[in-house]
């Protein structure tokens, strides 16, 4: 696959899903957002475990969809040629997936929250993983370090802006950190060693996190 061409899917699927949304009842309107799969803590502990992947492809206003493709569009091209398109999209959904278990584990409990910025952080962390994994190589553990300012940033404005789901951010961050050490940049080799840490890691913390957020619907039920 070309370079880049995944990127651009991924950025029209966010498109394609946000007029949809727009023309069938609005991007902001609440049960909307829950038709079209949106993160919702009590729907997911009544099974409907679809919700961990669908929100990533979902926005809340126009203001979100373009910061986010902004991004998207910034450094997706960058992770890709990193990586092959195949394995940018696995480590792109999975980052999704475990921003929103963050968020199942500790997001309120009535909260609805979507976007991409779940998986944008996790190439962020991806970026930071490989400052780490890589740090003999001067120009990879440059390339990582050259984001810690951009999560950084992130970070405080996350906490700082009121509405911003930090949970999903925190936890897209995490699982793209972990994965660095899973899937190697292309033509270059990790450790079995490191692959097989990391696949385990993030497996437990992926179950800790399904384990913690049924506690907490529970007790709230």
């Amino acid at each position: 696959m070309a370079k880049g061409k995944m990127t651009r899917i991924l950025m029209a699927i966010n498109v394609i899903v946000f007029i949809l949304m727009t023309v069938t009842g609005g991007s902001e309107n609440i049960q909307n957002l829950l038709r079209f799969n949106a993160m919702s803590k009590i729907h997911v502990y009544q099974g409907e475990w679809w919700r961990l992947f669908c929100p990533i492809f979902i926005h809340i206003g126009f203001f979100h969809l373009l910061m986010n493709m902004y991004f998207l569009n910034s450094v997706g091209d960058t992770f890709e040629s990193l990586y092959g398109s195949l394995n940018f999209l696995i480590i792109y959904l999975l980052c999704g997936i475990m921003g929103n278990l963050f968020t199942y584990a500790f997001g309120e409990i009535t909260s609805v929250s979507a976007g991409a910025s779940t998986s944008l952080y996790g190439l962020f962390g991806l970026a930071l993983g490989i400052m780490f994994n890589y740090r003999d190589n001067e120009f990879l553990r440059q390339f990582g370090s050259s984001f810690i300012g951009i999560v950084a940033i992130n970070i405080i404005y996350s906490f700082m802006v009121p509405g911003i789901g930090i949970t999903g951010h925190i936890g897209g961050l995490l699982g793209g950190f972990i994965l660095a050490g899973f899937f190697p940049i292309m033509n270059m080799t990790l450790p079995t060693s490191t692959k097989i840490i990391a696949i385990i890691a993030f497996a437990l913390i992926a179950m800790g996190f399904i384990y913690i957020g049924n506690k907490s619907v529970a007790q709230a039920l």
